[in-house]
């Protein structure tokens, strides 16, 4: 294991670490040729951990396929961003965000499958056509020019909110979001398959309501945005998060499916309806010349929420698991406190997070 987490580490960093930098790259020589760039290069990577014949040769392909994400993900919101008109920008982010969202649910089941069936190497391998296949639909499909010559006013739909203070509250809130779901992530599997004692395959379901719930949440927030103003429904949907979490942590051996659902689908769809109009606040606070760096940093600010909720949710869960041991209960009792005390600890952060996003913006 401990070989093998930096195939996960070796991707992971390399991404946060160039994700900015890809964006500010994008903004330089244009979005449409930096996305082709990430395809190609991730196109490249994929058959080169499909071929590896060693851990050390993975893990350097593992880099440069982190790399072409970064590539990607930093110029495809700005894409989405520069190419439609203001009024339908949250829309179109909304469902950019849901194709993701679906691909995050597709992808572990895919390559769950795909391993059964042949071997890991499967997963690598079977993608080098779709890179390829998303290369040429993004070379004969994405406008030319995407580059900006002059900054871009905050759309009305942003409220008007568009000022320095309003994007930081934005990327702080975009963080601690994350930091909070992910002990959804890091938890909920082992109380699905131990503590309620579920067959793998219904656990998997359950699993994915949650991820699912992210993905239709995300064109759902872009519409209300649209209609009630992005400031008023990320507080509402940092609030639903804040309730299925509250719910999450009230779950026991003998909770009912449909209560495990309904905690995991209220704390994922809120978080979707979180998604568009956070980063539509990030994007329309900078000009039209740096919407490849703000795409990146919607992107960074996930991935330390991710990394931060991953260190809190093991260091609340396994702390309280010590103390109630010591304590004198047994290993069940003692889990099932430890995850309650766990899940309400991030609902609470989501709650910070609803009270963070109803800072005032600054008036000129």
């Amino acid at each position: 294991m401990a070989a093998i987490q930096w195939i996960v580490i070796a991707y992971i960093l390399t991404d946060a670490c160039l994700i900015l930098s890809a964006g500010r790259l994008a903004d330089r020589i244009g979005h449409r040729r930096v996305f082709g760039l990430g395809l190609a290069v991730t196109g490249t990577a994929l058959l080169l951990c499909g071929l590896a014949p060693a851990l050390r040769w993975l893990l350097v392909a593992r880099v440069l396929q982190g790399a072409g994400a970064a590539l990607v993900l930093a110029s495809a919101p700005a894409l989405v961003s520069l190419a439609t008109p203001d009024a339908l920008r949250q829309r179109a982010l909304g469902w950019y965000n849901l194709a993701f969202g679906v691909g995050v649910v597709i992808g572990p089941l895919l390559g769950g499958a795909l391993v059964a069936a042949w071997s890991w190497r499967a997963v690598y391998l079977i993608r080098v056509p779709l890179a390829v296949l998303a290369l040429l639909l993004a070379w004969w499909g994405l406008p030319r020019v995407t580059r900006g010559r002059g900054p871009r006013a905050a759309p009305e739909a942003a409220g008007g909110l568009a000022d320095r203070r309003t994007f930081a509250v934005a990327n702080a809130s975009n963080l601690v979001a994350n930091a909070a779901l992910f002990f959804v992530w890091l938890l909920v599997p082992y109380y699905l398959v131990q503590g309620r004692g579920l067959p793998t395959a219904l656990s998997g379901v359950l699993f994915a309501i949650g991820t699912l719930g992210t993905a239709v949440g995300a064109p759902v927030g872009g519409w209300w945005a649209d209609a009630w103003g992005a400031r008023r429904v990320v507080s509402l949907a940092l609030a639903i998060e804040a309730v299925g979490l509250a719910l999450t942590s009230r779950l026991h051996a003998a909770s009912s499916v449909t209560e495990i659902a309904l905690a995991l689908a209220l704390a994922g769809g809120g978080m979707g309806l979180f998604t568009v109009p956070n980063m539509h606040f990030v994007m329309s606070a900078l000009p039209r010349a740096r919407q490849g760096w703000g795409g990146g940093l919607v992107v960074l600010m996930r991935m330390l929420g991710i990394a931060a909720g991953a260190s809190l949710a093991t260091a609340a869960y396994e702390g309280r698991l010590a103390a109630y041991r010591a304590g004198g209960l047994g290993a069940v009792d003692g889990a099932a406190l430890a995850f309650r005390d766990a899940f309400l600890l991030a609902g609470a952060i989501a709650a910070a997070a609803a009270l963070l996003s109803l800072v005032p913006p600054r008036r000129a």
